[in-house]
């Protein structure tokens, strides 16, 4: 496996090594059972994998200490040439509860359909005005809730009419190479065509970090990233219930 380091910086460094050969009158071995390729080992030297770290710094350049805000980023991969992908039927959801999306940052692939459940005993709304992506899901009650699909690669923004401090994104990529970093923001991406394409690492309060990359098989590429949050953390609304119900 030929491993790649990439910084911020696209500082580049690679190890590669060579088994020498020896001359020999011998016919080579007859090949055995043992000795063949697995189809797991064949698929993993047809394909490449991206890890790292993404830090969080403040504009006055300290540190995010709040590990939850990893949570809203995302890091996903697009090739140049999508591969053909099996469709999928799986449904994902993000939910309305006490006034908040649940989760506020959610990553699928182009075509899933998307359900809001509505956990509240009150009245909610889940629109965007999002480009192709656009939708209104009209006002509804506590329950399983409406459902949208979401077919075109983009940044969704997500809101609420009845309440206005309510919003979530949700990031449709084309492809399923796409994760979240841990708690830690550490992220791998595995199994990934090979071939030219951008890597993306995205969080709801900075520009998002973009680098053009061309993995070749059984490629690892290291890339440890930092991004600037400059956009206000949003309010979270108040934990308490009012009178009759409603919050």
């Amino acid at each position: 496996m030929r491993r790649v380091i990439l910084s911020t910086g696209l500082a580049l460094a690679a190890t590669l090594w060579l088994a020498g050969t020896a001359w020999s009158t011998t016919a080579p071995e007859p090949e055995t059972e043992g000795s063949r390729t697995s189809p797991g080992e064949s698929a993993e030297q047809s394909t490449a994998r991206v890890t790292g770290r993404l830090e969080l710094v403040s504009e006055d350049g300290e540190p995010v200490r709040k590990r939850h805000e990893f949570a809203n980023a995302v890091v996903y991969f697009e090739p140049d040439e999508s591969p053909a992908v099996a469709e999928h039927d799986a449904m994902v959801e993000m939910t309305t509860r006490r006034r908040e999306f649940v989760p506020r940052v959610l990553a699928v692939a182009a075509g899933t359909e998307v359900r809001f459940p509505n956990e509240d005993p009150i009245l909610h709304n889940v629109f965007s005005t999002s480009g192709d992506n656009r939708f209104d899901l009209g006002v509804y009650g506590e329950g399983s809730g409406e459902t949208h699909r979401f077919e075109h690669p983009g940044l969704v923004r997500v809101f609420c009419n009845v309440h206005s401090r309510m919003s979530a994104h949700i990031v449709v990529v084309d492809g399923p190479y796409f994760t979240k970093p841990d708690r830690d923001g550490r992220f791998v991406l595995e199994d990934l065509p090979v071939g030219p394409g951008r890597l993306t690492i995205w969080h709801e309060r900075s520009s998002a970090e973009r680098i053009d990359i061309d993995l070749e098989a059984g490629d690892e590429h290291v890339h440890d990233a930092w991004l600037e949050l400059t956009v206000r953390e949003a309010e979270s609304p108040p934990r308490r219930m009012r009178r009759r119900g409603r919050y």
